[in-house]
């Protein structure tokens, strides 16, 4: 029996495993024990990750859902370009020089386990690598604790201003599993057509014993300190401007709402960098829309942020951001961490996630409490929405990497300049 028999379940996870015809090795030493590779695999790393110290870069889609790659202006900033094809479930990667650092930039395809199970792949490699970054795009709630809320009551409006636009980004290492909820139908549409309705579940996602872990919300010092430099970077970023289509779309959107709430809402803002206590991922492989899922998933949003820090937050507090991967980011990396424990060589990483869309149509007072759908037909512009929400989300990370290489190398050193790729035009 190998020393540590889950050690050796994940490292049969990918490209740096030992092969079944090799003897055992014998039992590691005190001081081999924090490392999970060996001599064979450290050259299989070294050749798929080009070096060490790296930086993974990580996005999910290719661009199979609207032609713009995730990945786009990473690669286009990719200095000395090397494509590894050596991976067993990693969809694509490539390293090279990024703003004069060293950087893996990887797609994992879409969804959870995907993302999970390139993770693992690559953290076998763990003591090449500095640190995660995952990039991509969301859907957002339109506003900070909901346009309208039962916490609040159903009479009056949020009379906060405080409203997302597309192209902002949440920075956080947490995510929760939307999916993870004990209902019926009758529970989930008892309030309709009333859209001022909180659909009720039996058991949410604390309830581990019915669906196991949903809520990932524990993290390190060095997770924490990674986030607020991405944080920091994206509060100094120079971010492109949203394109005409866009502007229009939300000064529509907010005009039909400002209808019903009578609250004059302002669009007149660059984009927002939203903080780990203002936002939270709630992901799920169900594309939900509508305001009363809104308030589920701003009440999960406010559990794990409540988990993670002890606050007392609720859904009023929230906006919420709707993806996929991030659990299966979030509990590879996590699992990982605790595995090698404080004396190993943990990976810390965090998460930018970038408003590509609104989570729910405008929606309108019938007075008496309430709310329907808005009747006035509005057509999103996903191409549009996406291909900016990637080009900021882009742009907080390359700041960060421009940071650290003025700081080593002076402001103005050419190696710390970057441009996007022309692929969106404001």
């Amino acid at each position: 029996m190998p020393a540590n028999p889950l050690l050796l379940t994940v490292l049969l996870v990918g490209s740096c495993l030992l092969t079944a015809a090799q003897a055992p090795a014998p039992a590691p030493s005190a001081s081999e024990e924090t490392s999970p590779l060996t001599a064979s695999s450290q050259r299989v790393c070294s050749s798929m990750l080009g070096g060490t110290n790296i930086s993974l870069v990580m996005v999910a889609d290719p661009g199979d859902f609207t032609g713009t790659g995730e990945a786009v202006h990473y690669l286009a900033n990719l200095q000395n370009r090397v494509n590894v094809t050596s991976s067993s479930f990693c969809l694509s990667m490539a390293y090279g020089s990024m703003l004069g650092n060293p950087v893996m930039v990887v797609a994992t395809g879409i969804g959870p386990t995907t993302a999970a199970l390139c993770t693992l792949e690559l953290l076998q490699c763990s003591e090449y690598i500095k640190e995660i970054i995952w990039m991509g795009t969301a859907g957002y709630s339109p506003q900070q604790g909901g346009v309208i809320d039962t916490l609040r009551g159903c009479d009056a409006a949020n009379p906060s201003t405080a409203i997302t636009r597309q192209g902002d980004l949440c920075i956080t290492p947490w995510a929760v599993n939307w999916d993870c909820k004990l209902t019926d139908w009758g529970d989930q549409c008892a309030g309709f057509p009333n859209v001022c309705s909180d659909p009720t579940n039996e058991d949410g996602p604390e309830v581990s014993s019915l669906y196991g872990q949903c809520i990932f919300s524990t993290y390190t010092g060095a997770d924490m300190a990674l986030t607020m430099e991405v944080q920091a970077a994206a509060g100094a970023a120079s971010f492109p401007a949203r394109s005409d289509n866009l502007n229009l779309y939300e000064e529509e959107y907010w005009n039909i709402t400002s209808d019903s709430t009578g609250v004059s809402y302002t669009l007149d803002r660059p984009v927002k960098p939203w903080n780990y206590t203002e936002c939270a991922i709630s992901d799920s492989q169900f594309f939900w829309a509508g305001a009363p899922w809104d308030m589920v998933s701003r009440n999960y949003s406010a559990v794990v942020v409540n988990e993670a820090l002890g606050m007392n937050l609720t859904q009023l507090d929230m906006v919420t951001v709707s993806s996929q991967e991030d659990i299966g980011l979030v509990q590879a990396v996590g699992g990982w961490n605790s595995l090698v424990g404080s004396g190993g060589k943990q990976v810390p990483y965090t998460i930018v996630r970038t408003h590509s869309d609104i989570l729910h149509d405008p929606i309108e007072s019938m007075g008496n409490g309430t709310w329907i759908t808005s009747t006035q037909t509005l057509t999103q512009n996903f191409e549009d929405g996406y291909a900016f929400a990637i080009a900021t989300g882009s742009t907080a990370v390359l700041t960060t990497l421009q940071r650290r290489c003025q700081a080593a190398n002076g402001v103005n050193a050419t190696v710390c300049s970057y441009a996007l790729a022309p692929i969106y035009t404001s």
